[in-house]
C-alpha cells in the first residue's frame, strides 16, 4: 500500500505540538513543530500522554534511537518547548546513550530549523525558561560546527536557520540560512518531490514601523507547508503554522500578500496563539468596551481554501473574557471556514474514543486535500508502529536512514 502523509496535532491544552509525517522515496520523513510535553507527574486521566503518542509515532533508526528528520521551534516560549530538556537529545551524535531494556529512550533531532531573531527579541523582553535555554546552546553548538567546517554535518549536527540575523551575525552562514519567500524542498539535506514548504517569517524589523517594540510573539517562524500525496508533485495540502504571530504581523502579511493571496492560502490553518484575540485585533478583549477586529489581519487569515479546517490547539474554549483562547475569536474563525463549508476544532474537544482525555487529531494528506482520520484507523496505525519498532524492527533496519547521506 502507498504510504500516505499525514499531520497530527496533540492536544496539550494551551500550547502547540505537530508532527508532520511526509510520504516521499518509499518512506516517511518527521518533522516536529513545537512541543508541550507535561511533566510525569502532572499527567493524570484528563490528559493525554503527547510522549507515549509521539514515540508510537516515530520509527527508530539503525541504532535504535527514535528520531525526527527537523525539529522546528517557532519561538521559545514554555509552551511551545517544554520537555526538551527531558526527552531530546543534546550532544555530539556519538556519544548518545540508548535507552535501557524497555525504556524509550532520548529522541534524536537529526535536524534543526531555528531562527536567530526569535531568541534575540525574546531576551530583550523576557527571560528564557530552562527548555529554551538548552534548545538554544544546542543550536548554537550545530552553527559552530558549520562555521568550523564551513560544510553540513553528520545527521545530528546539522542545522537550518529561518531568517538572517540583526547587524550582520549570519553573514559568514548565510549558506544555511532560509529567507522569507523561499521555497524549502528538503528535509534534513534530502530533497522530497512532493514537498513544496514557503517561509513567511519572522519578518525583519524593519517591515514594522519605527518604534514599534520587537514583540516575541511577532518573531514566531510563519511557513506554509504544501505537500503533494506520496509520488507527485501537484500540491493538494496547504498547511499554514505560525506559532504566536500576533495582528502586526498578520497586518503586514496582507499588506504583502494582498495582490498574491495564495502565499497565504491554507487547508489547515493552525489558529496562531491558541485562538487569541491580540491575533485578530489591536484592542484588548477584556479592558475595551467595545474591541474591534483588525481588517486586514482577519483577510491575511481569510484565505481558506473549500473545505478548510481551523484548529485551536488550545484549553476548552468559553463564553467568557479569558484570552487566549478567546471566545469571540472562535466565532470571527467560525466565519471564515462556514464560507468554504469549512470547520472549526479545539483539541480540547477531540475526544472521538469518549474517554475523559482529548485524544491526537490525524489528517491524511491525500490527493484529494486533508482527510480526517478515524479512531479505528488511528488504531490500527498505533499496532502497525508498534510491531515496526519493538518484535519485528530488525527487518526494518535502515528504514529511517536518509539515502545517500548520514
Amino acid at each position: 500500500m502507498s504510504k500516505k502523509s499525514t499531520i497530527s496535532h496533540f492536544p496539550v491544552g494551551n500550547g502547540d505540538m505537530t508532527l508532520l509525517k511526509i510520504a516521499s522515496n518509499n518512506k516517511y520523513y518527521y518533522v516536529l513543530v513545537d512541543m508541550y510535553i507535561r511533566q510525569n507527574g502532572e499527567s493524570d486521566d484528563d490528559k493525554c500522554d503527547v510522549l507515549e503518542e509521539l514515540h508510537t509515532m516515530l520509527e527508530k533508526d539503525n541504532e535504535g534511537r527514535p528520531y525526527v528528520d527537523v525539529l522546528i521551534l517557532t519561538h521559545p516560549d514554555e509552551d511551545h518547548i517544554k520537555g526538551f530538556k527531558e526527552h531530546f537529545y543534546r550532544g555530539a551524535p556519538v556519544d548518545y546513550v540508548s535507552a535501557k531494556e524497555g525504556g524509550k529512550g532520548k529522541i534524536f533531532i537529526r535536524e534543526i530549523w531555528s531562527s536567530p531573531l526569535i531568541f534575540r527579541r525574546k531576551s530583550k523582553n523576557n527571560s528564557l525558561c530552562q527548555d529554551a535555554i538548552a534548545f538554544n546552546t544546542e543550536a548554537k553548538r550545530r552553527v559552530n560546527l558549520y562555521k568550523k567546517d564551513k560544510k553540513i554535518g553528520v545527521e545530528g549536527d546539522r542545522i537550518r536557520l529561518i531568517g538572517k540575523d540583526e547587524n550582520g551575525k549570519t553573514d559568514e552562514v548565510m549558506a544555511i540560512v532560509y529567507q522569507n519567500e523561499d521555497i524549502i524542498g528538503q528535509l534534513n539535506e534530502v530533497t522530497l518531490k512532493e514537498l513544496k514548504a514557503k517561509v513567511l517569517g519572522p519578518l525583519p524589523d524593519d517591515d514594522f514601523e519605527e518604534g514599534t517594540n520587537p514583540d516575541k510573539n511577532r518573531s514566531s517562524i510563519i511557513i506554509q507547508w504544501g505537500v503533494a500525496s506520496h509520488g507527485y508533485t501537484t500540491t493538494k495540502n496547504y498547511i499554514l503554522l505560525a506559532g504566536d504571530a500576533g495582528v502586526e504581523v498578520w497586518d503586514l502579511m496582507w499588506e504583502k500578500y494582498e495582490s498574491d493571496k495564495d502565499k497565504l492560502q491554507y487547508d489547515i490553518l493552525l489558529a496562531p496563539h491558541h485562538c487569541s484575540w491580540h491575533t485578530l485585533s489591536h484592542d484588548s478583549y477584556s479592558k475595551s468596551d467595545n474591541p474591534q477586529v483588525s481588517p486586514s489581519a482577519k483577510s491575511a487569515l481569510s484565505q481558506a481554501r473549500q473545505g478548510a479546517i481551523i484548529i485551536s490547539s488550545s484549553d476548552k474554549i468559553k463564553d467568557d473574557d479569558r484570552d487566549p483562547p478567546n471566545y469571540q475569536a472562535m466565532k470571527e474563525y467560525q466565519t471564515i471556514v462556514r464560507d468554504v463549508d469549512g470547520a472549526f476544532k479545539c483539541l480540547e474537544d477531540h475526544k472521538p474514543s469518549k474517554a475523559k482525555a482529548p485524544e491526537v487529531l490525524t489528517y491524511k494528506l491525500t490527493n484529494s486535500g486533508p482527510q480526517e482520520e478515524t479512531a479505528m484507523t488511528q488504531e490500527s496505525n498505533s499496532a502497525k508502529s508498534k510491531r515496526r519498532t519493538t518484535a519485528t524492527g530488525s527487518l526494518f533496519v535502515g528504514t529511517g536512514d536518509a539515502i545517500g547521506h548520514g
